[in-house]
């Protein structure tokens, strides 16, 4: 009997079924393939991060037994150390920093200078990555309330992007339509198509920041206060159709700033030990190096007296 009243009430009401029906079907659809995909991100995240700690302790062990030696390793444990830290190289996480320290190192093994500071930079990314990963674990299976609902909030967007797309394409269309009936109807087209691209041009910017999933990075906040930017500018609209260039123009110049304003350093304006340091960074450096216990710095002092006098 359940089913038969299905059937007349979509007889009862046919134009409201057409588009309810598919409605719910495409959002149950795209609901539960968000589920999906957000546990399967989350997975293997998880799996990286787990690779990259093993490696990393496995090399901070080693490390560690080299510096504790005060003979040094033997042939074999050395041929294990460089090996477990050309592994950390292929590590899925592994940093630039990282990569840097270790490849020093590789140039002067038994510099207990370099070995100092790439067992204290192993350390600190190991660190970094069990944050991550225990915030990760914390989120997934033990969220607090704000972040449960935000959760399903979340696997809602998807569906909402659906329909902000659809209706943006239907006032395009209907605009198009009225814009015939205007005086100037060259400029009326240049407004609407400006408006159209400006909307869309905001859905795609806001909706990979709400949906979220992606790791934190230096440039992480800017990135998101540019795509609300962005978003916020599209209100403008609602002073005018003839505003609509200005306003696609104020999004795209702030797209391009985030290029600027987002990117990397390059290396050689991140220095290692050894590498494109200034006196002052120099004099720092063996402050701190002079700072650890029982370390000894005639490599750093020797390369200071070696440097030619400016």
């Amino acid at each position: 009997m359940f089913l038969w009243d299905w059937i007349a009430w979509l007889q009862l009401y046919t134009p409201a079924a057409i588009i309810i029906a598919p409605a719910v079907v495409i959002f149950a659809w795209q609901y539960g393939a968000s589920k999906r995909r957000t546990a399967y991100r989350i997975n293997v995240r998880l799996d990286r991060l787990h690779r990259s700690l093993e490696l990393y302790t496995a090399a901070t062990g080693a490390l560690l037994r080299e510096a504790g030696s005060p003979r040094g390793l033997s042939s074999a444990e050395h041929a294990e150390l460089v090996d477990k830290l050309l592994a950390v190289k292929a590590a899925p996480y592994v940093t630039e920093d990282l990569l840097a320290q270790i490849a020093a190192y590789m140039m002067e093994e038994r510099d207990s200078t370099r070995l100092s500071l790439l067992l204290r930079t192993i350390e600190r990314e190991t660190e970094r990555l069990m944050d991550e990963r225990s915030a990760l674990l914390g989120r997934a299976e033990k969220p607090g309330w704000g972040w449960a609902v935000w959760q399903q909030i979340q696997h809602a967007l998807p569906f909402a992007f659906t329909v902000g797309l659809f209706i943006l394409i239907l006032w395009f269309l209907g605009s198009l339509d009225q814009a015939s009936q205007m005086q100037e109807e060259r400029w009326a087209v240049l407004y609407i198509w400006s408006r159209f691209l400006s909307c869309l041009f905001s859905l795609i910017v806001v909706y990979p920041f709400l949906r979220g999933g992606r790791r934190e990075t230096s440039s992480s906040l800017l990135q998101r206060w540019l795509a609300v930017a962005i978003g916020l500018a599209a209100m403008l609209h609602l002073i005018g159709l003839a505003w609509a260039p200005y306003v696609l123009a104020l999004q795209l110049l702030l797209f391009l700033s985030g290029f600027r304003f987002s990117r990397s350093k390059p290396r050689k304006s991140r220095p290692f030990v050894g590498h494109y340091f200034e006196e002052d960074e120099l004099a720092l450096l063996q402050e701190q190096i002079t700072d650890l216990p029982g370390l000894e710095t005639d490599s750093a002092a020797k390369s200071s007296k070696n440097s030619p006098p400016e």
